[in-house]
This record gives structure tokens, sequence and C-alpha cells, in this order.
């Protein structure tokens, strides 16, 4: 019917759907929230052996999240509205307790983002839970901030607990609808 020979269609169409089930499972999953003097604080880590001398009383957010397969994630903070804007993020596995801050962590990173923003990055396990805290350098400053997460190697996607399930984006659904009418074709083909 279109001339092409049904082993390229069949070779379309499969490259179409790697495509697709790539692009659907590296979505980056944003957060966003605000520091406020009426959240809880801590002791934020300083290194993964010590705590924070600066850091003492900063307020802070948790993030709770899973990934569905092994691979490398990363977190980052894309923006604070903050007189001086320094995030700090640690990362921590199984579970979080402001009393005892360096148990679970397992990285944490307070300037290799942009300016004064954090970024860190781990490999993380599917089937385990995480926690992000997001919080500051330095006690005292609050304001609203904006946060992702990326998958850095492997096919995995973070899943934020109680999120809402990711929505493919339009250019997936585009490569999905080119997947299908080649499989058409190709159906058409044979029948004819």
């Amino acid at each position: 019917m279109f001339g092409v020979p049904s082993s390229r269609v069949i070779k379309l169409a499969l490259a179409a759907a790697a495509l697709v089930s790539q692009a659907a499972f590296a979505v980056p999953v944003t957060f966003s929230g605000a520091l406020t003097q009426s959240d809880p604080v801590f002791n934020r880590p300083f290194t993964a052996t010590s705590l924070s001398t600066v850091g003492t009383a900063v307020a802070y957010d948790v993030y709770g999240f899973h990934v569905n397969a092994a691979g490398t994630y990363s977190a980052e903070a894309t923006g604070f509205l903050s007189s001086t804007a320094d995030t700090f993020l640690a990362l921590y596995q199984g579970s979080f307790n402001r009393a005892a801050p360096l148990t679970n962590l397992l990285t944490y990173d307070d300037d290799s983002g942009t300016g004064a923003l954090s970024l860190l990055s781990a490999t993380l396990q599917a089937g385990t839970q995480y926690y992000l805290v997001f919080t500051s350098y330095t006690n005292g400053m609050y304001g609203e901030y904006n946060g992702r997460f990326n998958t850095v190697s492997g096919s995995g996607q973070v899943t934020l607990d109680g999120a809402a399930a990711v929505v493919p984006e339009p250019a997936s659904l585009a490569l999905t609808g080119v997947g299908l009418a080649g499989l058409m074709a190709l159906r058409r083909r044979r029948k004819a």
C-alpha cells in the first residue's frame, strides 16, 4: 500500500515503541513548597559524620519517594525565593528522623547546583523508600522553592509518595500514534 517493505515497517514501529517507553519513564518530577517559620526545624548534617554549626535549627520539608528501576537519579533545587537563596539537600534511605539526622543519610549537597542551589545524585534501588529533605544552609532562611528529580542513567521513574501518576508528554503520544499507524499499514498490506 505505501511501498515500504513490511520488515522496515516493523522496525520503525519497534523503534517508535522504544522511544515512547524511554520518554515515558524519563519524565522529570517537580516539587515545590515553602520554608516557613512554622515548619519543624532540625540540626542539618555538615558531613556524613558531623552536624552543622550554622544550620542548627533550619526549617525543612520532607519528600518521600521511590523509584521503579535501579539507576542513578538526581535531585536539585531549581529556585529558592529567600534573601540569600542558599539551599541544602539531604537524601535518606528507609527513614528520616530529625532527632538523629545522620542516621540513614545517603548523601547531601550544599552548592553543586546553579549559584548557591543544591544538586545531588545517587544510585537508587527499586522497592526502597527514600526521603529527600529540602532545607536551607543557615538558620532563619524562609521562602518559596522549586525542585526537580531527574533520571540520570537507567530507565526508571521517580514517584513521590501520594503523587498522581505521570502523564506522558505530547511528544510521547505522537510517537505512539506513529507506531500504531505503522502497525496498521503493515496489517492492511498483509490482508491485500
